[in-house]
């Protein structure tokens, strides 16, 4: 069964580009301009998210916010706030309206389904990237990474280590190609410029 959730914002763009992206991801999207609506449709969709941006008509999303975490039946289901790319944000009002995190636009679309999914989901995922690996890890990766290399390579027969270096061989000659008949293309330009002066 697919998640639903319920969009909040303002802005057409950011509201169609974040649809867009739920819908293929297979969620179930209700989309509102206007936070009042939001209200009065929690009861009949009960959705698993929310996206609220701060400025909405009516109601700010603040407010809808506020009004999600007093009420006994919606107060745990998570909210995330979106932020105009220059509109200032009173973190204090924020922060009085216990949220999952904020996005700020320009925002990627990918990284919030992910983000929205994982808290559905209840896996809040890595808070931070894993360590780049020390000098004598990477060089140990690197040496395992050519050793199954040099493995497949072995156990490639002969016939496909010759369809491979025929297919190697044909794009090479036909990059040769692309490149020349650029650079005839551009003396022939150059010479037509020249006999234009």
């Amino acid at each position: 069964m697919a998640y639903k959730l319920i969009i909040a914002e303002k802005s057409p763009s950011a509201l169609e580009a974040l649809r867009m992206a739920f819908t293929d991801s297979g969620f179930d999207v209700y989309t509102f301009t206007n936070g009042e609506e939001v209200i009065k449709s929690i009861p009949h969709i009960e959705p698993d998210a929310f996206i609220l941006g701060i400025s909405l008509k009516k109601k700010e999303g603040i407010e809808v916010g506020k009004y999600i975490r007093d009420s006994k039946d919606y107060k745990d289901i998570p909210i995330l706030f979106l932020v105009g790319a220059y509109k200032e944000l009173d973190k204090e009002k924020v922060s009085k309206i216990p949220n999952q995190g904020i996005f700020r636009e320009p925002f990627d679309s990918g990284e919030v389904v992910r983000k929205v999914r994982s808290l559905i989901q209840g896996d809040d995922g890595l808070d931070t990237l894993p360590e780049e690996p020390s000098f004598d890890e990477r060089a140990e990766i690197e040496k395992s990474f050519q050793r199954k290399l040099d493995a497949v390579e072995k156990n490639m027969s002969g016939k496909v280590r010759n369809i491979v270096k025929k297919e190697i061989y044909e794009a090479v000659k036909e990059l040769e190609k692309r490149v020349k008949v650029g650079i005839l293309r551009e003396i022939k330009d150059l010479n037509l410029k020249n006999k234009e002066k």
